[in-house]
């Protein structure tokens, strides 16, 4: 089982994406500071953790220090994850009542490993989804071109029999209006496919393939189908006979 975490937007998943852009790093320091110092004071007496304003001040300075790549945002978030116990932690974390720097750097750790699944989740999504659409845009321009080159290809065609037809082009050809049939053609078409895979000889005359070209002799209807198919473009598009 993979260990990245499904990225579910609409939780704290989502805010943890949208806060990449928002990193402490990216900050001045005294700004990110003072914000870390007014969020610790309102989520840590939630926790039971008291200090004095003085010590929470040192503990903000130290956090900013040691916690560049966390957004201040995090913080409650990685302290509400604690509070769940959805944080992998090593041992029991204990305040005590008493803020400690040791303590609180066990949460942002946890936070932080925590969060680089989530984002590496997210990540693996946006580059699937990246891919997708460059497969579906590479598809259609293949399919465009060869539309496109459609009639010169015709034109160029010079092998000598039906069976040199690409099977693709019967689809291009009906796509592009090529195969105008008269009452009774398609059918007439078919027969002579059923009987031309019928004729068709073993490729090789040991008793292996004797035998592998007797027993698709009686279940040759793709066979059929796939000569059918070359043979309306050799009659109908190519114009041979």
């Amino acid at each position: 089982m993979s260990n990245l975490i499904r990225y579910n937007p609409g939780t704290d998943e989502h805010t943890i994406i949208a806060l990449r852009s928002q990193r402490i790093v990216s900050m001045e320091t005294k700004d990110a500071v003072l914000k870390t110092l007014n969020t610790i004071s309102d989520i840590f007496p939630m926790y039971n953790i008291a200090q004095d304003d003085k010590v929470f001040a040192r503990l903000a300075m130290e956090i900013v220090s040691t916690f560049p790549q966390l957004a201040i945002a995090e913080i409650p978030i990685a302290f509400r994850l604690f509070a769940s116990a959805t944080l992998d932690l090593d041992e029991t974390v204990q305040f005590y009542g008493k803020a400690n720097m040791q303590t609180i750097g066990k949460i942002l750790n946890a936070y932080i490993i925590h969060r680089r699944r989530i984002i590496a989740a997210q990540d693996n999504e946006a580059e699937y989804q990246r891919l997708e659409a460059e497969m579906a845009e590479r598809q259609k321009k293949e399919a465009n071109d060869l539309i496109e080159n459609f009639p010169q290809e015709i034109k160029d065609f010079d092998k000598p029999t039906w069976e040199d037809v690409p099977l693709f082009w019967y689809d291009l050809a009906d796509k592009l209006g090529m195969l105008a049939w008269r009452p009774g053609e398609k059918k007439e078409i078919y027969e002579e496919a059923k009987e031309l895979a019928r004729k068709e000889p073993a490729p090789a005359n040991d008793l292996i393939s004797i035998r592998s070209h007797a027993k698709k002799l009686l279940n040759n209807g793709r066979r059929e189908v796939v000569i059918s198919k070359k043979l309306a473009v050799w009659r109908k598009v190519l114009k041979k006979k």
